[in-house]
């Protein structure tokens, strides 16, 4: 059986074209309004259940947090532990203002601003401001884990 030019033409253009093809695109907004929700969730969620818990809740298994002047933790379980000593009645709220997702929507990064309210050392009731920057993955299920997380301490707010 001969094939014909025609035919041949055929397969060289069209086979690997339907072999090869990209993955279907994906709704950039709708992913990083997912993203954003995500974050927005997961500082609920300090309130809710606790700030340790809610790291814990919303990091991916090999997760790495870099809290300013301490060492990495490492892990799901490591971040749970770091929050241990977590002061009773302490708060920690944040809000996301920008999340930015890959084209490949299976990472991106969220960046915010925190307050951070508890005791000091001598125990006086203390408000502490920051940034942050979290870097998420998104899990075989579709939900979005944080892999990296980065906080750094700034000035309060502006006044008004």
């Amino acid at each position: 059986m001969s094939v014909s030019p025609r035919r041949w033409l055929f397969l060289a253009l069209v086979l690997p074209a339907t072999l090869f093809a990209a993955d279907p695109p994906v709704d950039q907004e709708q992913e990083r309004t997912a993203l954003m929700r995500t974050d927005q969730e997961f500082s609920d969620a300090a309130q809710k259940v606790g700030v340790g818990e809610a790291f814990a809740r919303y990091a991916d298994e090999n997760a790495t947090m870099l809290p300013a002047g301490q060492q990495a933790v490492h892990g799901r379980e490591g971040v749970r532990r770091s929050f241990a000593g977590y002061p009773k009645g302490a708060t920690l709220v944040w809000k996301p203002n920008r999340a930015v997702v890959a084209r490949s929507a299976d990472f991106g990064y969220t960046l915010g601003t925190y307050e951070a309210r508890g005791p000091d050392a001598s125990g006086q009731l203390v408000t502490r401001y920051g940034k942050y920057c979290s870097i998420w993955k998104k899990q075989t299920d579709g939900s979005w884990k944080w892999v990296v997380d980065v906080g750094t301490p700034s000035p309060g707010p502006p006044p008004r």
